[in-house]
């Protein structure tokens, strides 16, 4: 009831067509219902924000308000040359009586639009109401005519904004790398990326274009835009819908030139690229060789951001590859800070990342360790290689202590240690270096060694002080294998004289160090879980710790608001 349309309606609502009973028929009458035109006017400017192609509906529409104001104007001027009369004056058309509606109607929008457009003579009018008609036509025409006008340069003006806007940043860097010599390759180069931006885009900045939206409906615009492109990525596939959508807001597009890098071996990664649209290279160090080829969908990077631990949070790993685009490349960032706070506020998707890095992390160090081995094989003797590529080391067995039984005295024992079957060059010249000449009958029953290479004047005519002697040769046996890092746990008694000592098989070594190998993998991975587990532990532990200290800081405020209200009531 206090809407003023409320009014206006009532007001085209009243039955006037009673009135033809008494007066007869009268188009007048209906002219009532021009009053509604503010419905249209509203429909137009509703319909004009809405439409995909404004500039092009404001034209149209443009037209439909000329021809309608020519309607008007044409049935104004046929009201009153038919009061006149038909043919009195000149003013009026002769033939206008006889002629059909369609004639009329088309000779009296003919009139008006001469005289609203003021480009043709006019027939010069007799009575004063023709005057003053002429005269309101000729004013509204001129009115009509400059509105026409502005409005077509509004239609012009916002058609070309964005080119001028993006023309002017375009002039604006040409004037710098005028002002700065830039070389003239990198000029083109430079006018080159603007026209791509142009053709592609339109635009220069989308921030720009949708910052005056509110947060809501710009992260709606990013879900809708770049969620299946996050979706897209294996490592984010099964996580939170929330989880998603975070890091769909934190998403920023990049466009690269042909022949640029988007990042180079040796670097520190601190970023995650998802291509969009375009192609790169994987190349090697020396810029020719491709490794691999990345399409629309795929993704690089990952390794950087998942890079766990406490330094990890805020530095990255070396990149491992060079990678350059081919044409010009779509591409989308996400930052490893941005990657972090989202993590604090979804702290499962976090534990589940954690897994993927630590698996991935496990992967990627097992090659360096397998070069590292392989070189330590090329240096070091004993060392062998097994299908695996992994460099085994050959065990040694030390000499080991025999109890032979002297000839001349069954009470004694005598120990002499057996060279190992893989002894060093050092100790087979020992071996060669004995003089067995002089107890080659005496001691046929000993086993060489460089212990057993004694002087020719301590020989078996000297019993007694064989035993001596021996426990001499057996502590510099001692001290001989100490040093050398060969002994062996296990010791084999060689019950008979002239015996071997038992070693283990080949193949019983290469299995106990394969054995020993997939424990230590295994102790790796429990190791790494275990990390992971006291990672979240002390995530939960100061997520409650800050929880407790802003309730005791809510308390505390509390206390001291009631403390100085007491204090109040106690001043008053």
């Amino acid at each position: 009831m206090n809407s003023t349309t409320f009014y206006i309606d009532c007001l085209c609502l009243l039955p006037l067509d009673f009135l033809y009973l008494s007066i007869g028929f009268n188009s007048i009458l209906r002219s009532f219902r021009l009053v509604k035109i503010y419905r249209f006017w509203a429909f137009m400017d509703r319909t004009e924000r809405h439409t995909n192609y404004p500039n092009l509906f404001r034209s149209t529409s443009l037209i439909h308000y000329l021809l309608v104001i020519f309607h008007w104007n044409g049935c104004l001027y046929h009201i009153i040359y038919k009061n006149n009369g038909f043919g009195s004056k000149n003013w009026v058309f002769n033939d206008s009586e006889t002629a059909d509606v369609v004639k009329q109607y088309l000779q009296s929008y003919y009139w008006c639009t001469l005289a609203l457009t003021t480009i043709g003579d006019l027939p010069r009018p007799r009575s004063k109401g023709e005057y003053l008609f002429v005269i309101a036509q000729l004013l509204f025409g001129l009115l009509l005519f400059a509105t026409v006008l502005g409005h077509v340069a509004n239609i012009v003006t916002s058609v070309s904004a964005a080119r001028k806007e993006f023309q002017a940043k375009l002039d604006g860097v040409k004037t710098y790398m005028r002002m700065r010599r830039v070389p003239n390759h990198l000029q083109v180069k430079v006018i080159k990326w603007f026209d791509y931006l142009w053709l592609t885009q339109k635009c220069s900045d989308e921030e720009k274009a949708v910052s005056c939206l509110p947060d809501k409906l710009k992260a709606e615009i990013a879900i809708n835009v770049h969620l299946d492109t996050l979706r897209r990525v294996e490592i984010f596939q099964n996580t939170e819908a929330g989880f998603l959508c975070e890091l769909v807001l934190r998403l920023r597009p990049v466009l690269f030139s042909p022949g640029d890098y988007i990042c180079r071996k040796g670097e520190v990664g601190k970023e995650m690229y998802i291509v969009n649209r375009g192609r790169l290279q994987v190349v090697a160090d020396n810029g020719k060789t491709v490794l691999a080829t990345l399409k629309a969908g795929s993704y690089f990077g990952e390794i950087s951001i998942l890079n766990m631990g406490t330094a990890g949070k805020e530095c990255g790993n070396r990149r491992t590859a060079s990678v350059r685009s081919v044409g010009y490349s779509d591409l989308f960032v996400l930052s490893k800070k941005d990657m972090w706070d989202v993590l604090k506020e979804y702290p499962a998707a976090r534990v589940r990342l954690e897994a993927i890095a630590v698996k991935r992390l496990e992967k990627y160090k097992r090659a360096p360790l397998e070069k590292a081995a392989m070189g330590r094989c090329q240096s070091t003797p004993g060392l062998i290689e097994s299908r695996g590529r992994v460099p085994l080391e050959e065990m040694w067995i030390s000499p080991i202590d025999v109890r032979s039984a002297h000839p001349y005295s069954a009470g004694h024992s005598l120990f002499s240690p057996t060279p190992s079957p893989v002894t060093s060059r050092g100790q087979q010249s020992g071996h060669s270096n004995n003089n067995n000449n002089t107890n080659n009958n005496n001691n046929t029953r000993s086993m060489d060694s460089p212990m057993s290479a004694t002087s020719s004047g301590q020989s078996s005519e000297d019993p007694t002080a064989r035993a001596p002697q021996s426990a001499a040769t057996q502590a510099s046996t001692g001290r001989q294998s100490t040093q050398s890092g060969m002994t062996c746990n296990s010791m084999t008694q060689l019950m008979s004289e002239g015996a071997t000592p038992l070693l283990g098989t080949h193949e019983a070594l290469l299995a106990e160090i394969k054995r020993l190998r997939e424990r230590l993998i295994s102790l790796e991975t429990e190791n790494a879980a275990m990390s992971v587990k006291l990672n979240q532990q002390q995530w939960e532990v100061e997520h409650r710790l800050a929880e407790i200290e802003m309730q005791i800081c809510g308390a505390s405020s509390t206390s001291s608001i009631e403390d100085n209200e007491r204090n109040r009531e106690s001043i008053i």
